[in-house]
């Protein structure tokens, strides 16, 4: 008990003269740096001792079991502090300083541990692979650090402030990770740019940082274009897929319509075309380790009217509602167009044609037709039957022959068929079988049903009675009546044939015998006759005081000297006559036999002649006061000199023109006599009416004595022409011609020649 009593004074004397004088402060270091907390206590001499987190280091200066921590200092001295070399995390801590046998303890000091960040990580760096136009987010990432890293974006150098930051404690509990999210959507131009991520904090101020360059992916970029553009159906045409990609292509996939074409797998396509590429379009698609892309396109291809949608028959009732439809296609753009058969009239332009209580009228064939300019046509007809009363159609007089077989016809041509047909005659009906002479017979044909009533043999009551074809069906009635004429055994159109081919031989035998008449007379070409030998006189013959005064008016021409034309002058049996030649034969028979009858009214409608073809020149034409006075015969002067006349304006071979010619001087009719006159060979004239010249051989002028003797046969010959109706020409003048149109009456004018 007095030990006790002794400690506890001495405990006392030492409480009161121990104290510190310094004490441990908080601190902090960053890990890896050596660190001293400071302990110095005056006035003790006893044990010392530091607690980490209350935990008794020990009293020994070197602290064994501490390797980095040590007592630094004189304990005689009272200076205790703690030493830690290269600070760490586990550093990171509160410290005591204890002097156990007085009591003290220290202030406590909390030492804190700075640890810098690792250097920041980005996701999917150094580079980063994304996928054009799909959203990303680049991921920086900054861990152990204590405190938190403080994290940077930067694109090419530029600061991006749309990152998003966050943080979080790690196992350890004291240090911490901090992420950053830089939300982006890649375009293709950001391909091949810089991302840096730069994080510090109070362990590392300079920072650290982390760099990624993006490669902006995508799938293949596609254009497919077709070679030509514009064809015609059957023609061929090249498809080209052009495409770029990142990375690489990896294929081509071609189809048409949906359906792949498994023969195709390279970036072209040469195909032949049909209409079906105007409508299924040809895609082309190209892969990649990122994607595919399918781009597709048509061929504006060319072709004639297709039919997508055929019109259906229809059958109606009268008074019902009828529509067809019908669709087509084609390229250009097609026209389309109803009508009816039988009618250009268009009823409907549309693919539908819609007509509004039909009638019997409206039955029959409809066409729709579609039009593809410059490409082609093409229709489709459809049947509308109407259902309505019966139809008849019959013609209303029929023939048959007396006391022979005849028959009656009518054609039922309705819809629906008719039921019953009947014919009705005088107190008779019958509609099937026989009666008497009479029987129906009754056909099916294409147009209807054609019932006919045969009659055995026709009697004269048969053809004054009326006959009533009458059908019935469920719409109604229909009836027609028809009338039945007698008929001559031999028709009369056989007749009339028979008649007109008799006419036309005979008119062809004629005709051979006038060839060979005229070459019996061309025989006799080796006849020569002089000019001096011959004298041709006319000799006019009146029928009465007014035919005479017409013939007075015939104008006269003139002919002149050396002329080369020919006078006029009708054709005679004896027109074959040559030309006259200088060296005359002695053995020169005359071919007129002392006359040529001048014949005027013989075949007035004259085809081909052996007239010349010459046209009428152009010559005045003398009035009556200056031509002669007439004379009883071919007017008759009291100047009974000779005169010349010229015949080249020929005579008229319509009745609508006249005979001219003029008066010579006398000193110009003594030249004609002494100037010989070539007689020019003529062509063949064409039958204008006029005869411009005479026949090659004929006479071109003759000499008008001063007086005329009458030949007795002139006399018959007179009468002869009074009463003849077919002369060749004639010589009345046009103004009795046009007036009076007598045809018949011959001028009597006739050429006499003596030789």
């Amino acid at each position: 008990m007095l030990a006790f009593a002794i400690a506890l004074c001495l405990w006392g004397a030492v409480a009161e003269a121990a104290y510190f004088s310094q004490q441990p402060q908080d601190k902090v270091v960053v890990a890896g740096q050596s660190v001293t907390l400071p302990c110095v206590i005056v006035g003790y001499r006893g044990m010392v001792q530091w607690t980490k987190d209350g935990l008794a280091l020990g009293g020994e200066r070197d602290l064994p079991g501490w390797a980095r921590y040590s007592l630094l200092g004189d304990p005689a001295s009272g200076e205790h502090s703690l030493v830690i070399e290269s600070a760490e995390l586990g550093d990171d801590a509160v410290y005591e300083c204890q002097a156990t046998q007085a009591g003290l303890r220290s202030h406590r000091a909390k030492l804190t541990v700075l640890v810098p960040p690792s250097d920041p990580i980005v996701e999917g760096g150094p580079v980063v692979r994304l996928k054009a136009h799909t959203p990303h987010n680049l991921t920086c990432r900054a861990s152990g650090a204590k405190p938190a890293a403080e994290i940077t974006w930067y694109r090419d150098g530029e600061v991006m402030h749309s990152a998003i930051y966050s943080k979080s404690l790690m196992e350890d509990g004291k240090r911490e990770t901090a992420v950053s999210l830089l939300p982006m959507v890649p375009e293709d131009r950001d391909s091949g740019r810089t991302y840096t991520c730069r994080v510090l904090n109070p362990a590392a101020p300079a920072g650290r940082q982390t760099s990624v360059t993006i490669n902006v992916q995508h799938p293949p970029s596609v254009t497919l274009s077709v070679q030509p553009q514009t064809v015609m159906e059957g023609a061929k045409v090249l498809f080209i897929c052009s495409a770029s990609a990142n990375p690489e292509i990896t294929g081509y996939r071609w189809s048409k319509g949906g359906i792949p074409i498994s023969e195709a797998n390279g970036d072209s396509l040469e195909v032949t075309v049909d209409h079906s590429y105007f409508t299924d379009p040809v895609s082309c698609e190209v892969s990649n380790s990122v994607g595919s892309t399918n781009v597709s396109t048509l061929v504006d291809v060319q072709f004639g009217p297709r039919l997508l949608s055929e019109p259906k028959p229809l059958t109606v009732d009268t008074g019902m509602d009828a529509a067809f439809t019908c669709a087509w296609t084609g390229n250009p753009p097609l026209t389309l167009a109803w009508t009816k058969q039988g009618s250009s009239v268009v009823l409907s332009n549309g693919n539908t044609l819609q007509l509004k209580a039909v009638t019997q009228e409206d039955a029959g064939t409809y066409t729709c037709k579609a039009i593809v300019p410059r490409i082609g046509v093409a229709e489709r007809d459809v049947t509308l039957t109407v259902n309505g009363p019966p139809i008849i159609t019959a013609d209303a007089t029929q023939q048959a022959v007396k006391h022979s077989k005849g028959k009656l016809e009518c054609l039922v041509g309705s819809s629906p068929p008719p039921d019953k047909i009947m014919w009705t005659f005088g107190d008779m009906s019958l509609s099937s079988g026989s009666s008497g002479r009479f029987s129906v017979q009754t056909v099916n044909s294409d147009r209807g049903v054609v019932s006919s009533l045969i009659l055995s043999e026709t009697l004269a009551q048969d053809f004054q009675m009326r006959y009533n074809c009458t059908a019935w069906n469920r719409f109604g009635t229909g009836t027609v009546l028809v009338t039945l004429k007698e008929q001559e055994a031999l028709p009369m159109l056989i007749i009339i044939g028979a008649s007109v081919g008799g006419g036309c031989v005979f008119i062809v035998v004629i005709t051979l015998v006038s060839v060979c008449c005229r070459h019996t007379a061309k025989g006799k070409k080796g006849t020569r006759l002089s000019k001096s030998d011959i004298r041709v006189q006319i000799v006019h013959s009146d029928h009465n005081a007014a035919r005479g005064n017409d013939d007075e008016e015939d104008v006269k021409e003139p002919m002149a000297p050396n002329s080369s034309e020919s006078p006029g002058t009708s054709r005679t049996e004896h027109s074959d006559l040559l030309e006259e030649e200088d060296d005359e034969r002695s053995d020169i028979k005359d071919p007129t036999n002392g006359y040529y009858n001048v014949r005027g009214h013989e075949d007035r409608h004259i085809t081909r002649t052996g007239f010349s073809e010459y046209a009428p020149n152009s010559r005045p034409v003398y009035t009556p006061s200056q031509l002669p006075s007439p004379s009883p015969l071919y007017g008759q002067q009291a100047n009974a000199q000779t005169r010349i006349y010229d015949f080249s304006n020929r005579y008229a071979t319509t009745p609508g023109t006249r005979s001219t010619y003029e008066q010579q001087p006398q000193q110009q009719t003594q030249q004609q006599q002494a100037t010989p006159t070539i007689y020019p060979q003529e062509p063949m004239y064409s039958g204008s009416g006029y005869l411009p010249s005479t026949y090659g051989r004929a006479f071109t002028s003759y000499v008008k004595p001063a007086s005329y003797e009458k030949v007795d046969g002139y006399e018959n010959s007179d009468e002869a022409s009074k009463v003849s109706s077919s002369s060749r020409f004639s010589y009345a003048s046009s103004q009795v011609s046009s007036q009076q149109s007598d045809y018949g009456r011959p001028s009597q004018q006739r050429m006499q020649t003596h030789v």
